[in-house]
């Protein structure tokens, strides 16, 4: 079988650190060519096509999808940035990989969506953590519980990374940005989200790193199609705490305690599950898939197609939208249906925000 011939729009962080990587085996193997790169950055450009063998690049992702014939391609972009990049490989029927989150406008990412599913190519949203074996154990030991509540637990540091991740108006907050994939998580362990309500504490003036200008904590709950409830707490606030933190997942059930980690299960305290570290294997894993899922053609390989991702989104915009409306309770059904919004410039410039 030839090789997937595969474009990178975007080489930031994500890209030279884990997609790329991530593909390096298939890479190797001869499953996929890396046709094409393309960035603002000729410095950027130069440096990741040698150091990954890509055969051409572009600074312009138009003039790419023009002359390169791409069977799929990865946009790895901040979610600002996105115009019509996935349009242009939806209409030449490129499969399409989109980091997340793929957008701050829930009708962009709607029109998306519908792009997406007429073209009939396969779609994969960033949700890597779904690929973790421990995610896997975890969903089989639901098949024999009854869930009924779920907790996410993120407290880590406060200190600015990037500057487009520092900032309210370009990322949706940390929630939006990173908690979206433990909001995924248990989306893939306890199916759809059908309510939000949420309350942030935002920053005083003069409050935290300067480039910062996002809630020191996000405090959501949930409600679940199913009945589950559940609550995620995202915490900025560890600026000097010594590398202190914790990232945790809890499921309680009727008979069982359940904890998950990336490389660890436990229930009621028993260890039921534990692997090594292996750094981004999730990431490999979620490539494989991918591209097998391309050179099969078949959409409904992936674990986190475009469309259902929707929801993930919804989940964490409409929590943006109820903190903006001191904790008002809203229907995710809304959210997606964009009749119900929240405000990029809400909390723009450090100080607390008000509303307009």
């Amino acid at each position: 079988m030839s090789s997937t011939r595969v474009g990178f729009i975007g080489l930031g962080h994500i890209s030279i650190h884990a997609h790329l990587p991530g593909l390096r085996p298939l890479v190797e193997s001869g499953d996929v060519e890396l046709s094409a790169f393309c960035d603002i950055s000729e410095e950027a450009l130069a440096e990741q096509a040698a150091a990954f063998g890509a055969k051409t690049t572009y600074t312009d992702h138009r003039q790419m999808f023009e002359q390169e014939d791409l069977d799929a391609v990865y946009i790895n972009l901040p979610p600002t940035l996105h115009t019509d990049q996935v349009t242009l490989a939806a209409e030449k029927g490129i499969h399409t990989f989109v980091e997340k989150p793929v957008s701050l406008d829930m009708a962009q990412a709607a029109s998306f969506s519908q792009q997406i599913e007429k073209a009939g190519v396969v779609s994969q949203v960033g949700f890597m953590s779904r690929y973790y074996p421990s995610a896997e154990h975890v969903v089989e030991l639901l098949r024999e519980r009854t869930p009924r509540h779920v907790q996410i637990s993120l407290f880590y540091s406060g200190k600015p990374v990037r500057w487009w991740t520092s900032r309210y108006e370009e990322c949706g907050g940390s929630f939006v940005e990173n908690t979206i994939h433990m909001v995924d998580l248990i989306r893939y362990f306890l199916g759809d989200i059908a309510d939000v309500s949420a309350f942030y504490m935002w920053r005083e003036p003069g409050e935290g790193p300067e480039m910062m200008n996002m809630p020191h904590v996000y405090d959501v709950n949930y409600r679940f199609a199913s009945g589950v409830v559940g609550n995620a707490t995202t915490s900025r606030v560890l600026t000097d705490a010594n590398g202190a933190g914790r990232r945790e997942v809890l499921i309680v059930c009727d008979d069982a305690l359940i904890e998950w980690s990336t490389n660890k299960v436990t229930v009621n305290g028993e260890t039921t599950f534990e692997a090594d570290a292996k750094g981004r294997e999730a990431f490999a894993l979620q490539a494989a898939a991918f591209i097998e899922a391309v050179k099969a053609e078949d959409p409904s390989r992936m674990r986190s197609p475009y469309g259902s991702s929707l929801n993930s989104l919804a989940a964490v915009l409409g929590a943006n939208a109820s903190a903006e409306r001191d904790g008002q309770r809203l229907a995710l059904a809304d959210v997606e249906a964009s009749e119900v919004a929240w405000n990029p410039r809400h909390a723009a410039g450090h100080g607390t925000p008000t509303l307009e």
